[in-house]
C-alpha cells in the first residue's frame, strides 16, 4: 500500500513539472545567393587587390563549385548576455545521430529541412540576437581549368588526394577529398588551411588548421576571432565557449519570438544563403608560374562574408 501511495505521489509531482507553453517548429532553407559574374576587366585595380591574396604568388583564376553543401554539428538561436532569462533554441542536439540527414545543408538544391526542437519553453518574449552554427564541413565539387589536363608539372602538390577518399554518404564528422583527372570533390579544410595557419606549408597528411564556428549577430562587422586557449569562459564573440578560430558576422537579421500559449504552434522560418560564385581562387605558388605543381587553391578572402541568415517568426 505504501508503495502504491509513493507511485501516485510521484505521478502527481511529475505532472506538475510538465513543460508549459505550446509547440515550436523550425524550418531552415539553404540556398545559393550567387550574383551575376562581373568581368575582371571592369574592376579597378584597388578592387581586384582587395579580393586577392598577396602571399600565394600571382593570382591565376577563379572557380565556382558545381555543387555545394554543408553539414552542421549544432545550430542554435540565443539571447545570451541580453537578458537575465536566457533563451536558447537548438534546432537539434548532439544526441542526433551524426549521419542524420537533418544535419545536411544542400545549398545547390535549395534544400528545406524541418526541425521540432525539444525542451523549448518560451516563457516570455525573447530577442534572438545570435544565430550560432558549428559546421562539421563545407563540401564542393568542381572541375579544374583545362590547363591542368595532362599538364607537365606532375601531381598537384596541394590537391594531392591519392588515398584520401570521400566519407561515404556524407555520414561522418569530416569530409575527405579526391581528384579524378580534373574533377575534384573535397571538404573545406583543403581550401581554408592556407588562410588560418601561419605555418602552413602544405597538408602532408596532417589535419589542417581551420574554422568550424560561425556565430552571427551581436556585432556590427564581420571578422575572425581567436579566443584565448586558456580561457574557457563564454564571451560576446565566443558565446558557446568553442575552441579554435571563430567567424563572427553581422549578416544576420535577428527576430523576436513571443510566448507560445498552451495548445498553439508557432514557426521559426530561417534561410541561410551562401554566395559560392568564384569561391575558390588559384594562385601560382612559390615558383610564381601558373599551372605548375605548386599552384595553391584557396577560398576567396573573407569568404565568410558570403554567408547570410534571415529569420521569420509566425
Amino acid at each position: 500500500m505504501k508503495k502504491l501511495l509513493w507511485i501516485i505521489s510521484l505521478v502527481i509531482i511529475l505532472s506538475g513539472c510538465k513543460k508549459e507553453g505550446g509547440k515550436l517548429i523550425c524550418t531552415m532553407k539553404y540556398n545559393l545567393s550567387n550574383e551575376k559574374k562581373t568581368e575582371h576587366y571592369s574592376k579597378s585595380s584597388s578592387e581586384l587587390k582587395s579580393q586577392h591574396y598577396t602571399q600565394f604568388g600571382d593570382f591565376i583564376t577563379n572557380i565556382t563549385p558545381d555543387r555545394f553543401l554543408g553539414k552542421f554539428l549544432h545550430i542554435r538561436l540565443s539571447n545570451r548576455f541580453l537578458d537575465e532569462w536566457e533563451c536558447n533554441i537548438d534546432f537539434f542536439d548532439n544526441h542526433l545521430d551524426i549521419s542524420d540527414p537533418r544535419r545536411l545543408a544542400d545549398f545547390s538544391n535549395n534544400a528545406m529541412v524541418n526541425f521540432t526542437p525539444e525542451d523549448v519553453n518560451i516563457r516570455k518574449d525573447a530577442y534572438l540576437h545570435y544565430f550560432m552554427a558549428v559546421c562539421l564541413f563545407w563540401y564542393q565539387e568542381f572541375e579544374l581549368p583545362e590547363q591542368y589536363e595532362n599538364f607537365q608539372g606532375g601531381a598537384l602538390q596541394f590537391l594531392n588526394f591519392e588515398g584520401n577518399g570521400i566519407s561515404s554518404n556524407f555520414d561522418g564528422h569530416t569530409m575527405g577529398a579526391e581528384k579524378v583527372g580534373r574533377f575534384v570533390r573535397a571538404g573545406h579544410e583543403n581550401f581554408i588551411a592556407p588562410i588560418f595557419d601561419p605555418n602552413w606549408t602544405g597538408f602532408n597528411g596532417n589535419y589542417p588548421v581551420t574554422a568550424h564556428n560561425y556565430f552571427f549577430g551581436n556585432t556590427d562587422s564581420s571578422f575572425v576571432f581567436y579566443p584565448d586557449p586558456y580561457d574557457d569562459g563564454r564571451t560576446i564573440d565566443n558565446p558557446m565557449s568553442q575552441p579554435g578560430y571563430i567567424i563572427r558576422s553581422n549578416k544576420y537579421q535577428p527576430t523576436t519570438i513571443t510566448r507560445i500559449p498552451e495548445g498553439e504552434t508557432m514557426t521559426i522560418k530561417g534561410t541561410m544563403s551562401f554566395n559560392t560564385n568564384d569561391l575558390i581562387q588559384i594562385y601560382a605558388g612559390a615558383d610564381n608560374i601558373p599551372y605548375t605543381s605548386d599552384d595553391i587553391f584557396v577560398y576567396a578572402p573573407k569568404f565568410w562574408e558570403r554567408i547570410s541568415v534571415t529569420l521569420e517568426y509566425y
